[in-house]
């Protein structure tokens, strides 16, 4: 197991370095400039401009100074918020988004499992017939459209939630729920689909035969073997949640990364840009780690496969 989580964090080092460079090199290609007025300065005003934030310095140089700087922990300052440090704006928002996302992840995770397992098991009732309508339903409705749906009528006409901000768990309920449905879908959907074909397969006919108990068949055979699909796509789907819920934090104004993020790249804010992409990309590397991980522990046979 060491030697397989060993080969997965070189991966991680890897692909990390190779966003950092891709990123960089996208922002030198960006047009205009993070300069505000730029024609009403002089090009002696805007020499020193570029002067001061190193702009001036050749492309390669200024790769390995941000390489250099970037392993210490420094992204750079802001260029719109006066070179107040990249890294201290993150810490500040990141908390909230990601506070947001996990919560719908975990919550969607769970119910989409139940749902999956429970349409699995009873293929061909209404309860099957059910599932597949919520996860249809869930995949059509985006979900600025459900959070406006429920501001209206839990926020406005029946005063049972608050409109908007992130203060308190009641704050939590609407925008948390908004993001969930469309994990619910998407879990629900792949757990359903494996679950029938696990219940059919060999060895879960002949435990049962054996007189094996079916909670132990359900949730020791067939529940942790339909798991790995599921897992699959938990990892992605945990840092696109995490990192699209762009549109939520604006209709519930929460003060996440989202709008720090779309300002940042109105203003051409270079190091803002970067910092956001680079941390959303670790966080998308970071979750499929876990999902190769949680491959090796569910089914050996994978990390045996990996080069263990």
């Amino acid at each position: 197991m060491a030697r397989y989580i060993a080969k997965r964090i070189v991966y991680m080092i890897i692909t990390f370095l190779v966003v950092i460079t891709f990123t960089f090199l996208t922002m030198k290609l960006m047009p205009g400039t993070p300069f505000k007025n730029q024609n009403r300065i002089s090009p002696e005003q805007l020499a020193q401009l570029k002067h001061y934030y190193g702009l001036d310095q050749p492309v390669p140089i200024q790769y390995l100074h941000y390489i250099g700087n970037a392993l210490h922990g420094d992204l750079g300052g802001s260029f719109q918020f006066g070179m107040r440090p990249v890294t201290t704006i993150l810490a500040e928002k990141a908390p909230v988004s990601f506070d947001l996302g996990f919560e719908a992840v975990i919550i969607g995770a769970i119910f989409g499992i139940l749902l999956g397992v429970i349409a699995g098991l009873r293929r061909g009732t209404i309860l099957d017939y059910g599932t597949m309508f919520i996860s249809v339903l869930g995949i059509s409705i985006p979900s600025f459209v459900l959070a406006v749906f429920m501001q209206y009528f839990f926020g406005v006409k029946w005063q049972l939630l608050p409109l908007a901000y992130w203060k308190g768990p009641e704050y939590h309920i609407m925008p948390v729920i908004a993001l969930a449905v469309g994990v619910v879908a998407n879990v629900a959907r792949f757990m359903r689909t494996e679950m029938v074909e696990v219940v059919n397969q060999d060895y879960i006919t002949t435990a049962r035969a054996k007189g094996i108990s079916s909670f132990n068949v359900i949730f020791k055979h067939s529940v942790r073997n339909a798991l790995i699909p599921v897992i699959t796509i938990l990892g992605p789907l945990t840092a696109a949640i995490v990192t699209g819920s762009l549109v939520i934090e604006n209709i519930f104004a929460i003060p996440g990364i989202g709008s720090q993020f779309v300002d940042s790249i109105v203003t051409n804010d270079y190091p803002m840009i970067m910092g956001t992409t680079e941390l959303y990309s670790a966080l998308l590397i970071i979750m499929i780690f876990i999902v190769d991980i949680l491959y090796g522990v569910i089914d050996p046979r994978i990390r045996l496969a990996g080069g263990e």
